[in-house]
């Protein structure tokens, strides 16, 4: 038996339903919020895992923790957002300095 199928195009990317990839990787996203965090931070800081959050300006989320040798990490102390597009973290002055607050709680409260 033969089965007669209708011919079907396949769509271009432009017109799929498919999101886009973000330009910008977790991993690319990951290395340009550890870089930022050494350069206007301290190297005691590091960036976790990042998450995309869609929306408008899609971003990456990326986690910063706490870490003292002989302690390990201490726990969070804030987030930096990565633009997906561009990969330009999204951070002034004011979040630095709350970040940098934040450490210094975090640091005090764990004895050190």
């Amino acid at each position: 038996m033969t089965a007669k199928m209708p011919a079907t195009e396949t769509p271009r990317r432009d017109e799929a339903a498919l999101p886009e990839a973000p330009s910008i990787t977790a991993f690319m996203a990951r290395q340009r919020a550890s870089r930022f965090v050494f350069m206007n931070l301290t190297s005691q800081l590091r960036a976790e895992e990042p998450t995309l959050r869609p929306g408008g300006r899609p971003c990456w989320s990326v986690p910063l923790a706490l870490t003292m040798p002989g302690f390990g990490s201490l726990g969070t102390v804030g987030e930096l957002l990565v633009d997906a597009e561009t990969g330009v973290v999204l951070a002034d002055a004011a979040d630095v300095e709350r970040m940098t607050q934040d450490a210094k709680r975090l640091a005090r409260r764990a004895g050190l």
